[in-house]
């Protein structure tokens, strides 16, 4: 609702083509092992095709597959390209980044040193990594080493400080002991990738050697996989790799990415491999952890692997280094990974032999999800439900359960019986869009069955309507792995009396009065910056001037020293924002669009001109207190919510989503502003406090605020950014 939000576009982007030929032109298979049945041909055939359309789509510009089924590689080919630029195809054999797919080898690491007797998973961290801290004292006491494989330790992720690239594995585990935790030990899942790290530091520790030369010594190369690598050093010397590449939705482009040498953080994803490498792999773990009479794990060691440790919901939960989800009644056990230029998907149902393994060179594409239900259904027809057939001489209508309707029939606020889970469909642009609090929208994609995906979750994840006899929606059927919710219609909300214009009105006079606010023409803002769930803090200036011109200098420190630099400007028209740590993002679309209007200077002024729709929803409470729930629909960008105190009029909490170019998901924050003061007979908020689910809370506090100073013109250009004093990166500085 400000006219300026300090980083917000750099806290999404730590949360981590050209069109392409014709299939016949661009999927380079590469020849079908003597292995390969051809009883298989036509599944295969299908899930090529329908994978390779897709990566089409998607704008990915290379891939690799490989399944294996009952032990045999039944199919390893190449699709796309390598590398984008000089048309170079990738093959089975070409080395992909496999990232957090990584953190399954990390966990058999430490269960055959459990085999060995060097440790014992219900051992204390501290027993062998002395500096291990969690900062809660009870937590601190009770964490052992399986809290560290199966993300239960209490954490939020911890990744600015490691994403930043200038710190050792050593002092990423000392950051992450001064972080808050956002919940109790084994209270709720949540993703923790230092506690990888601190994993795979201890399993070197027993070993007396590296994390890296454990992983070759104890898988790889007993597997024969000798084609993977653990270091971007190593696998850039290899003779077949690809390069890593984001794709612009907004632009129809992609760009190569450097790569990211993650030294400190290797064990939760650093792994490069090949999918005939992979494919090995695979089918180690679809035979129960064994290859070629080969037991790299003892049987209990496996089950301890394989099984449930951590519930997420329903009937998905976290092993220890897997995720395990049922499809269909079968337990499939699986790891995604996502890195610079890179993701991937390691799936595998031990009950049937079968796996695959599907590496691109794209980040943060949901191709490899969507993989598992094309893969699975191709090669598994009997195991999916089949629909019963219509009685003849019935009446249709009467007899379709869900039958298909627009989905703008859809629209409106749903919630269980009791009331445990409110959620609401709602018009976002072209888009009619599922709402759940606290997750990004999720567009409905009608499906031929009459149900609606919701993208970008796999198939497992739908929606139908049930209508009574005139074809009015009376509930909905959601259905994701955890089983089925059915939702009704909820009462509509009695709205508020006062209106827009009122509103506007009111909180004009609560932030100073138009007089005072068009008498502001720039503003420089000094903070300090906790980010309480990191363990990092930092420091920013941020600069404004009118009409809409904005820009952040943001500095990054922990342990007592800098880590990162960032800054990001707006000029009025285009703009951009680069770190130490990230290449440069250039916005466009709706992410330059939303920058384009929190630079408005003028805009609390400026309802009427800048946005389509005002709509005051409620009165809800925000801290205990009563607020005015307003939904802001811009012209152009995307729409959010600001809750006005009905007492003061001030504005007290916003709720929006942000975006980016390279991903179609939009991420949920929040903001509260708090601690006003009048500066220039202006009120504004001393703290912003931010929310979101990749950062969790961010707490920024003025020291100091200028208005109406001069602004050198240079500072809404784009700018490099650098450490005063560069660290080294290389492989071997860490271990």
């Amino acid at each position: 609702m400000f006219k300026n939000k300090p980083f917000l576009s750099l806290v999404v982007v730590l949360s981590l083509v050209f069109a392409a030929l014709p299939l016949s032109a661009a999927a380079q298979t590469a020849p079908a092992p003597q292995s390969a049945s051809t009883n298989y041909d036509a599944a295969l055939a299908k899930i090529e095709k329908t994978i390779n359309e897709r990566r089409e789509e998607l704008g990915i510009p290379g891939a690799a597959l490989a399944i294996v089924k009952d032990g045999k590689v039944i199919y390893a080919n190449g699709l796309g390209y390598k590398d984008l630029e000089k048309k170079i195809p990738a093959t089975a054999d070409t080395q992909f980044a496999i990232g957090s797919a990584t953190k399954a080898f990390t966990a058999l690491s430490v269960l055959i040193a459990q085999d060995q007797g060097k440790l014992s998973l219900d051992d204390s961290p501290k027993k062998y990594l002395p500096y291990f801290k969690i900062n809660d004292p009870e937590t601190d006491k009770k964490i052992v080493i399986r809290d560290l494989l199966d993300h239960s330790s209490g954490l939020t992720r911890t990744d600015l400080a490691m994403i930043t690239g200038e710190l050792t594995r050593k002092e990423l585990i000392e950051i992450t002991g001064l972080a808050k935790p956002t919940a109790k030990l084994h209270e709720k899942f949540q993703y923790q990738n230092i506690m990888f790290a601190a994993a795979g530091e201890i399993s070197a520790t027993v070993e007396k050697s590296t994390w890296n030369k454990v992983i070759s010594s104890e898988i790889l190369q007993p597997l024969g996989m000798n084609n993977s690598t653990t270091t971007i050093a190593a696998m850039t010397k290899a003779r077949d790799y690809s390069f890593g590449y984001e794709y612009n939705f907004d632009t129809k482009a992609a760009r190569r990415l450097p790569f990211r040498e993650i030294t400190a953080s290797a064990p939760a994803g650093a792994i490069n491999s090949s999918v005939n490498d992979m494919a090995k792999w695979v089918e180690f773990v679809a035979s129960g952890g064994e290859l070629n009479g080969k037991r790299l794990v003892s049987e209990k060691g496996y089950e301890e692997w394989t099984k449930p440790q951590m519930p997420i919901g329903g009937k998905v939960a976290y092993g220890l280094g897997w995720f395990i989800e049922d499809w269909h009644g079968l337990k499939v056990l699986q790891h995604g990974g996502n890195i610079d230029g890179f993701n991937a998907m390691v799936a595998v149902m031990p009950e049937k032999k079968l796996g695959f393994v599907l590496l691109t060179n794209v980040s943060g594409s949901p191709l490899t999800d969507e993989a598992k239900n094309i893969i699975w259904s191709a090669l598994l027809p009997d195991a999916v439900p089949q629909k019963p057939a219509e009685t003849p001489g019935k009446d249709a209508a009467a007899a379709q359960t869900f039958p298909k309707v627009s989905a703008d029939l859809l629209i409106g606020t749903w919630a269980t019986a009791k009331g445990t889970l409110k959620t609401d469909i709602r018009k976002d642009g072209d888009k009619v869009t599922l709402n759940v609090p606290g997750q990004q929208p999720y567009p409905l994609v009608a499906k031929p069955d009459g149900s609606f995906s919701l993208s970008p979750l796999p198939d497992s994840f739908s929606i139908s309507a049930k209508v009574d006899a005139s074809g009015k929606v009376t509930a909905l059927s959601l259905v994701q792995p955890q089983g089925t919710v059915e939702l009704v219609p909820t009462a509509p909300t009695e709205k508020p009396a006062i209106t827009v214009e009122e509103l506007h009105k009111k909180v004009i006079a609560a932030l100073g009065g138009e007089e005072n606010l068009r008498a502001l023409k720039s503003r420089v803002v000094d903070a300090d910056v906790d980010f309480v769930n990191q363990g990092v803090t930092g420091t920013a200036r941020s600069y404004t001037e009118a009409p809409n011109m904005s820009a952040t200098a943001t500095t990054f420190s922990a342990l007592g020293k800098t880590i990162g630099k960032a800054y990001e400007y707006f000029d009025g028209t285009n703009g951009d924002e680069t770190s130490t740590f990230a290449p440069t993002d250039v916005w466009a679309g709706l992410k330059l669009d939303n920058a384009r209007l929190a630079a408005d200077f003028y805009r609390m002024l400026k309802w009427d001109e800048n946005f389509s729709a005002i709509d005051i929803q409620s009165v809800v409470k925000v801290n205990g207190k009563d607020t005015y729930a307003v939904k802001f629909t811009p012209k152009k960008g995307t729409e959010y919510t600001v809750y006005f105190s009905t007492e003061t009029f001030l504005p007290v909490k916003q709720d929006a989503m942000s975006v980016s170019s390279t991903s179609k998901q939009r991420l949920p924050y929040s903001e509260e502003y708090s601690d006003y003061r009048k500066v220039d007979g202006l009120m504004i908020p001393f703290v912003v406090t931010t929310n979101s689910l990749s950062m969790g809370k961010i707490v920024i506090t003025i020291k100091d605020i200028k208005q109406n100073v001069p602004i050198d013109p240079k500072v809404f250009t784009h700018h490099d950014v650098a450490l005063d004093k560069a660290r080294s990166r290389k492989a071997g500085n860490a271990h």
